[in-house]
């Protein structure tokens, strides 16, 4: 069966777990950003987590750690109450095809920017970011919330947890399945766009190599790209800033060619298994608890565009 056929119980609860983690995450941040700005509204009336007056750079970075880190955790929950598959392995996986998974996240990565850079120019400017502190312990503390906690437990819980949930109904499901709803979560439809294009490619990276890992180190180097960007926007001349953006953009893939091309010479070549096609991408379409859950983030985006 393919394409929008009858789903099993089975599948139907899959797809409605997948959407419900979706959005136990999005209700923990909510609710934990709401209580993290009214501690510090306690202090200093009218901070916020956004705007935390009062706080010094390492207070408002372990804070951020914090309320990231428990949202993270908190779809976890669902696997103490719900009979779901296993989520995908934290294992080693393939090594020989990593070069070649990270060219092809690159360019997915690459691709989802430029498209959102356009959306941003024709819709207008992107909400204001967090200032990055200087240097030090918060900066170190900074980078941690924006940087490594993201790529370790967004690949946690979107390919391991909600992409492993659907993965024995067929891998094009599972890979956009979560992609979807990964995308939704990131508010302005500009950043949703890149989210979608990164989302799918670091769900096909996890099913190719049989790993969460890679996908860790690869949204680890896009966190650090804009990481990099913004601190020497920030603290660097506007030529400086360019230049360190364009080598940390193409020292990773120049690099990955380099391993890939040197191990084509000496004759190690790993096999890339296509995916198995199970029920068909389009499947999540008949499943009413996925369907509910994609289309209340749509309509959260839609909003946070707009209005």
């Amino acid at each position: 069966m393919t394409g929008l056929a009858k789903n099993t119980a089975a599948m139907n609860r899959a797809g409605a777990a997948c959407g419900c983690g979706a959005l136990i995450y999005l209700a923990a941040r909510s609710l934990l950003t709401r209580l993290a700005s009214l501690l510090l509204a306690l202090r200093v009336p009218g901070a916020s987590l956004q705007n935390p007056a009062g706080a010094s750079q390492l207070e408002a970075a372990l804070l951020r750690i914090g309320v990231s880190g428990l949202a993270l955790a908190a779809p976890f929950l669902l696997l103490a109450v719900l009979p779901l598959p296993r989520p995908l392995p934290l294992g080693r996986g393939a090594r020989g095809i990593r070069p070649r998974l990270f060219l092809f996240f690159w360019g997915m990565m690459l691709a989802g920017n430029l498209l959102a850079g356009a959306l941003v120019r024709a819709m207008g400017p992107e909400n204001a970011r967090v200032e990055l502190p200087g240097g030090g312990l918060p900066l170190g503390a900074a980078f941690f919330a924006v940087c490594l906690l993201p790529a370790v437990g967004e690949e946690l819980v979107f390919r391991g947890l909600l992409q492993g949930w659907l993965r024995p109904f067929g891998a094009p499901a599972a890979v956009l399945g979560q992609a979807v709803l990964f995308a939704l979560l990131h508010g302005r439809l500009s950043a949703c766009l890149a989210a979608l294009l990164g989302g799918v490619a670091l769900g096909l990276c996890a099913e190719w190599s049989g790993s969460l890992r890679p996908g860790m180190w690869f949204h680890l180097y896009n966190n650090v790209l804009a990481f990099t960007g913004q601190y020497a926007s920030q603290y660097a001349s506007p030529e400086t800033g360019q230049l360190v953006s364009l080598a940390v953009l193409l020292g990773g893939p120049l690099a990955a060619a380099a391993v890939w091309a040197s191990g084509r010479a000496g004759g190690r070549r790993a096999r890339v298994n296509a995916l198995a096609m199970g029920k068909g991408a389009a499947w999540p379409l008949g499943c009413p608890g996925w369907v509910c859950s994609a289309l209340f983030l749509l309509a959260l985006s839609l909003w946070q565009t707009f209005v």
